[in-house]
């Protein structure tokens, strides 16, 4: 395990490093910068402009800012922000927690609902609740997160259940009391059921399909034919036998979660990773873009990490393959 996990960690560290090389060239190779921005400011003389791209390293070849870039990230730096004047490192520090706080609720709820729901569903077909789970996760499939997130909104503003905006109220921020705590949880509880809600339907259909095939398996009808209790052959040859394709689409779902997830934050205003990145990608701010695909991409590496560790735990086959 520790031999693969270590190989796996080689791997990803060549696949972050073709990721961000493209973004890099991609970035570069887009019509002007922020200080294009600012030329245009008639105030600004062009002396100060050129002074601020030797500042910045703006006037070096795409490569070269790369690779200065990359000599800084290994110092722990990861450049300084133009538009918000501040390290990038802080930026995406004030920002990330709340991204994978909402991102990994979402996850929970998801997958929470998503499996018990569906065990259920494929062991009663074409009952009640398996036709309206299954209408529903049709219908979950078929809803844009955007969408699910306007009506959310405009739930909220009917009913005042929950409130609308950021991620906590304007006289508890900084709070990290119960009563902190508490406030940012109801922030929390509308951004999160409409990514969760957004996923819901996948889950379903492949949990309820992948329990059914199992329970056409000779050695699961075996073993209920042998008497066995109920919770062993439902956890032992029915759930964990199930689990097994859905493991291997975590990191997948993981990354889908975390791109709706900018959607969702936009609308919601929630302070989290979407819509900063939003506004360095409208003011072109290169290294704050550069910051923000790092962070997206090692959390989607990672996802993709942790569910091959949960698969080599799960399935004896994966082990027995590993030299």
């Amino acid at each position: 395990m520790i031999r693969s996990i270590g190989a796996r960690f080689i791997h990803l560290t060549f696949v972050m490093t073709g990721i961000l090389f493209l973004s890099f060239l991609l970035v570069s190779l887009a019509p002007g910068n922020f200080l294009s921005q600012m030329a245009m400011n008639p105030q600004v003389s062009p002396e100060i402009i050129q002074q601020l791209k030797v500042l910045y390293g703006l006037d070096q070849p795409f490569y070269l800012q790369f690779f200065h870039w990359i000599g800084a990230l290994i110092h722990g730096e990861l450049g300084y922000s133009f538009s918000y004047h501040l390290p990038v490192m802080t930026l995406l520090l004030s920002r990330i927690p709340l991204t994978v706080l909402l991102t990994l609720t979402a996850v929970a709820m998801s997958w929470g609902l998503a499996l018990p729901l569906a065990v259920y569903g494929a062991s009663r077909q074409k009952g009640v609740l398996d036709r309206i789970l299954t209408g529903f996760s049709y219908l979950s499939i078929s809803v844009p997160s955007f969408f699910l997130a306007l009506l959310g909104v405009l739930l909220a503003g009917r009913t005042g259940w929950f409130p609308i905006g950021g991620a906590h109220s304007p006289g508890l921020v900084g709070n990290g009391g119960l009563d902190g705590i508490g406030d940012l949880l109801k922030h929390l509880v509308l951004p999160a059921m409409t990514l969760a809600l957004g996923s819901f339907g996948v889950l379903y259909r492949l949990m309820r399909s992948s329990v059914i095939e199992v329970l056409e398996q000779p050695y699961f009808r075996a073993a209920k034919g042998r008497g066995i209790a109920p919770r062993f052959l439902r956890f032992r040859y029915l759930f964990r036998n199930a689990l097994n394709p859905l493991v291997t689409l975590f990191g997948m779902e993981l990354g889908g979660l975390l791109s709706g997830a900018a959607f969702v934050e936009m609308v919601y205003a929630w302070p989290g990773m979407g819509r900063l990145m939003l506004h360095a990608v409208l003011t072109e701010d290169l290294y704050l873009v550069m910051g923000g695909i790092l962070a997206g991409s090692f959390m989607l590496l990672m996802g993709n990490l942790l569910a091959d560790a949960a698969l080599f735990f799960l399935d004896p086959r994966v082990r027995e393959r590993r030299p």
